[in-house]
């Protein structure tokens, strides 16, 4: 996706926008809990917009999001049978006394196989998948060959005796490269190879490896990189405002500036925390943030991030209402001479938006304009004049054109049945309440108009 959205709150943190651990039970036993890196939405975003979109062109493609498996074939010495495999296309073995995994049982205590064996068994004849990715040591550190599962698992019941026989299990594999003695370190968070002879690898992806072995200068068969991506790519950050802004951008406030993205003269990149990994903003990379200025969101704002943006105020648009009639009530004009009046009293940052109309454009009956008004408008002006009815009510010119009124004053009970006379003239009746029949008096909408209807 070229679009991703999401929306700052106290508690969204780095490892929400950039990346962090996250705990996992083991699929096999889950009273085992490991820990691994997930990227967040900002890397995501940023992984997909790199410069450079690769391509696999081999006789069978590499999956679009392919696993990587660590595959150890017969030690990491002088092999004749890893030979063989890489010569023949094939990845190869052991365990002669399973027979064909397919059909054998694993938990049978003739076999005395440990969890480990049954699982790296299991993977390999059930798991592994065409279009998936084999890393074939050389060492705990380096990959001697990297290949591509081209086929189905099958068992060979008389093997070659080029080599030894236990070899029989056996995946066909196209070796994109081989006689390497790549370094798996940097990638892989500098975490060696363990001895299990097959395992998947998730600290990185398949994109990560090639552009890693680009820059080693490795060029593997049949892959190659398309032009340079330029296509845009968007992160909206809904209430920009509400997050810890150095809590959640960390070291990449720095990055996001122009002059620091990949590619520029300036460029930086950083080493993230949790994954080790080289990491720098892509420049088709753009950060859209939203916020209300009704709250002075923008005064308290880090300045940090104030200094890499730019910001373009967004006005109510009425003249998208304009042709928006309910029983011959211009709504955009409705809209534009209250927001008119709010700007006189408390200022233009407080002005509604004319998106709570846009509703009136599909239903522009009377009910529509009232549970707008009634669930929406009045609770805003509360909030905006905290409940200082006096202002609400010039702002919806109570009162003109006798129609009913949105705020009444006073209270059931008159002041000198609650007073003595002597001290009536030094009170003010500050009783106030909404007037539920108005929302749905046509006349009291035009009463909002005046002059102006």
């Amino acid at each position: 996706r070229k679009i991703r959205f999401t929306t700052f709150h106290q508690s969204f943190s780095y490892e929400d926008f950039v990346e962090g651990l996250r705990a996992e039970t083991d699929d096999a036993n889950t009273n085992v809990i490991h820990y691994s890196v997930e990227p967040g939405v900002f890397r995501l975003i940023c992984d997909e917009a790199s410069n450079h979109i690769l391509t696999a062109t081999t006789d069978v493609p590499v999956s679009a999001k392919p696993r990587i498996w660590k595959i150890s074939i017969d030690g990491t010495g002088p092999s004749k049978i890893r030979d063989y495999c890489f010569t023949n296309g094939e990845a190869r073995i052991g365990w002669p006394e399973v027979g064909n995994i397919k059909t054998a049982n694993l938990n049978s205590p003739e076999f005395n196989l440990g969890h480990n064996n049954k699982l790296t068994l299991d993977e390999f004849a059930n798991e592994i998948a065409v279009g998936d990715i084999f890393l074939c040591i050389a060492s705990n550190t380096e990959v001697a060959a990297i290949g591509v599962v081209k086929g189905e698992y099958w068992y060979d019941q008389s093997p070659s005796q080029d080599f030894n026989a236990k070899f029989k299990n056996v995946l066909p594999v196209t070796w994109l490269a081989t006689n390497l003695n790549f370094s798996i370190l940097e990638l892989n968070q500098q975490k060696t190879f363990t001895q299990k002879s097959i395992y998947e690898i998730t600290r990185f992806s398949w994109k990560e490896l090639l552009e890693s072995l680009l820059k080693k200068g490795i060029n593997l068969s049949g892959i190659k990189t398309t032009e340079t991506n330029t296509s845009p790519y968007v992160l909206i950050i809904d209430e920009i405002n509400r997050g810890n802004i150095s809590k959640i951008f960390g070291e990449l406030i720095t990055l996001i500036e122009p002059s620091k993205r990949l590619g520029a003269e300036e460029a930086l990149s950083v080493t993230l925390p949790y994954s080790k990994k080289q990491f720098g903003i892509p420049s088709n990379v753009y950060i859209i943030g939203t916020m209300n200025t009704a709250d002075r969101s923008l005064t308290g704002l880090d300045i940090a991030l104030r200094r890499r943006f730019t910001f373009k105020e967004m006005p109510a648009k009425t003249d998208l209402l304009d042709y928006v009639l309910v029983e011959g009530i211009n709504i955009g004009q409705l809209l534009r001479i209250m927001n008119q009046r709010i700007e006189v009293l408390i200022g233009r940052d407080h002005c509604i938006g004319h998106a709570y109309f846009m509703p009136l454009k599909t239903d522009n009956s009377l009910a529509k304009l009232s549970d707008i008004f009634k669930r929406q408008i009045m609770p805003l002006l509360q909030e905006y004049f905290f409940d200082d009815y006096e202002k609400i009510s010039w702002v919806l010119n109570d009162g003109s054109l006798n129609a009913p009124r949105f705020i009444n004053q006073g209270g059931e009970t008159a002041l000198n049945q609650l007073f003595p006379s002597h001290i009536l003239d030094k009170i003010k009746d500050s009783r106030w309440s909404v007037n539920d029949s108005a929302f749905k008096s046509k006349a009291s909408y035009q009463s909002i108009l005046g002059d102006s209807n």
